[in-house]
């Protein structure tokens, strides 16, 4: 009798498991059977906003739905990732996250309202987002290493600005402090344009930004790179200097755009949509639009972008500990 009851129970698992894996599939199959949302936490206009809005006609034409842009920009990108949170985890809200959403805001938010390795899935991680600091024209400073050294001679008397608190260019411009013992400001701003205004304007020395949020102001001569904020070469800019990964004098900001989707979404559906946005980010004209940012195509299958964030998330704890954002 016990062995007929264990196996009535192993029949019923089984049928329960045969049940979800038709279910899982049929909702794979008919996905997506209504329009989509891509949540874009950030201000519209951006280089963010332009990756965003340019991913999601591609994804319109390779899905046949609609895919409606919605830009939840502010409070560190935790109201855009609330309201992905609310939605059901079938796929058809997705989600433009950056480190900050990922990656940093687990350090440096108290009391932080989700959690990025239980209630996120990374789909794929879409680009590189280069930096580079800038200053005006008519400064004398060329190099990062003069900016430096005017610092140094001009002890509390420097800012540098930033586009946003506890993001990946605060916490790697502050580490960069610390480790050289630099004594000057760091400016947060929400967003570039007030911040390239005032750098424009003389209110700040300088500004660590995105490339593809400055790059037009350097075009229009009226700013000027000192340096990429990486160690690998900017294709778009071959003869600016890069930095020396492991030197103290290094400034490094390594920042990267991930689509991800909530947690419990099913794996066929995450599966399909990492497909169809390789390969729309892969069409030439979506890979200009990318160039003309400065950006570089990553692409990692859904399983590598996972070991990426966790890897990620822990250099970014490491460097947490040792800064005081609320000093800088």
């Amino acid at each position: 009798m016990r062995s007929a009851g264990k196996l009535h129970a192993l029949v019923r698992g089984m049928f329960a498991g045969a049940v979800l894996l038709a279910a899982t599939c049929a909702s794979a199959t008919s996905w997506p059977d209504r329009p989509l949302r891509l949540v874009v936490p950030f201000p519209a206009g951006g280089s963010y906003d332009i990756i965003g809005r340019t991913l999601a006609r591609k994804l319109e034409q390779r899905l046949g739905q609609t895919v409606v842009v919605e830009n939840i920009a502010g409070g560190a990108t935790v109201p855009g990732v609330s309201s992905v949170l609310k939605e059901k985890a079938d796929g058809h809200t997705l989600l433009l996250a950056s480190d900050g959403t990922l990656n940093i805001n687990p350090h440096t938010i108290k009391g932080l309202r989700y959690n990025p390795d239980a209630d996120l899935v990374p789909v794929t991680v879409v680009s590189t987002v280069p930096h580079w600091i800038i200053v005006r024209t008519d400064r004398q400073e060329k190099t990062l290493g003069e900016l430096k050294s005017y610092i140094e001679r001009n002890p509390g008397k420097v800012s540098i600005s930033i586009n946003a608190v506890a993001g990946a260019a605060h916490l790697g411009l502050a580490d960069w402090k610390r480790r050289n013992g630099l004594d000057f400001t760091i400016v947060p701003y929400r967003g570039s344009p007030p911040a390239m205004a005032d750098l424009i304007g003389g209110q700040t020395h300088a500004h660590v930004d995105v490339i593809g949020s400055s790059v037009n102001y350097v075009k229009e001569g009226k700013v000027k790179p000192l340096a990429t904020l990486q160690s690998e070469p900017v294709a778009q800019f071959p003869g600016l200097p890069g930095q020396k990964s492991g030197s103290a004098d290094a400034l490094l900001i390594r920042a990267n755009l991930a689509l991800v989707v909530k947690a419990g979404t099913p794996e066929p559906v995450i599966e399909r949509l990492y497909k169809e946005v390789k390969a729309s980010v892969l069409e030439p004209d979506f890979a200009a639009r990318l160039q003309t940012l400065a950006y570089e195509p990553v692409l990692t299958t859904p399983a590598q972008a996972r070991r990426f964030v966790h890897g990620e998330t822990a250099r970014y704890g490491a460097i947490a500990r040792t800064v005081n954002l609320e000093s800088n």
